[in-house]
């Protein structure tokens, strides 16, 4: 019996060793060069606003891994439409837009984007961003949701893959993760069909209205899917 305590109290010992060593060889964000998806870290300024986002915007819907998928669409759609773009506004845009919608940030009474510009401005200012670039930033950010109309090209482009993010697989689990604590999703089941129907005629692009068809057969599926399999009389 003893033998087999201290075989088991040296390999608990070796484990909390390799875990502890596991932590201290996770890159810094300093470190990072770019997000998990390969999108650029290449300045200060880019690792100031990634590490801001990373650090700091952890919500299952509008958190920093939101942003980065609303990056890659963006640049997916302006790449198709042959839409001139500056990535800077685009990579600013992408990772802050939703800042003033999350808490402790947001203000009572304030919209959410407008909230994101008044924090977005000094931050970049401090973090060295082009400031000349920032009135695309602010439009970009004023005119990012799906019943906004945005100016210029990265507002436009921003606009469409928010939209985009609301729709199919992604923007069903999105709406279902915002329920917070609700009793029941009802909510989530209702914006699941409604968006379904209200985004994609407010798509501006060509490209984004061919990425919403499949992503709006999903919604449909799988709200099809959850009538199927809730019984009869019963509330899903």
């Amino acid at each position: 019996m003893g033998i087999m305590v201290k075989a088991i109290a040296a390999a608990t010992l070796l484990l909390a060793a390799a875990g502890t060593a596991g932590v201290q060889e996770a890159p810094a964000i300093a470190t990072v060069t770019a997000t998990p998806a390969g999108i650029p870290i290449d300045s200060a300024w880019r690792r100031a606003v990634y590490a801001q986002a990373h650090d700091h915007f952890r919500h299952p819907s509008w958190g920093w891994r939101h942003s980065e998928r609303d990056y890659l669409f963006g640049m997916a759609v302006a790449q198709a439409e042959g839409l001139p773009v500056d990535p800077d506004v685009m990579f600013a845009a992408a990772f802050l837009h939703d800042w003033g919608g999350i808490e402790p940030f947001a203000v009572a009474g304030v919209d959410h984007a407008v909230r994101s510009v008044q924090l977005a401005e000094p931050f970049l200012s401090e973090a060295g961003f082009p400031m000349e670039k920032f009135p695309a930033v602010r439009a970009a950010i004023l005119g990012h949701m799906y019943d906004k109309e945005p100016e210029g090209p990265e507002a436009l482009v921003l606009h469409d893959a928010d939209a985009l993010d609301f729709l199919g697989a992604l923007g069903a689990a999105r709406l279902l993760a915002a329920t917070g604590d609700r009793p029941d999703y009802d909510q989530a089941l209702g914006r699941i069909e409604r968006f379904a129907v209200d985004i994609p005629p407010r798509l501006k692009t060509a490209a984004a209205r061919r990425m919403a068809g499949p992503r709006v057969a999903a919604m449909s599926e799988f709200l099809a899917t959850v009538r199927r399999e809730t019984p009869d009389g019963a509330r899903p």
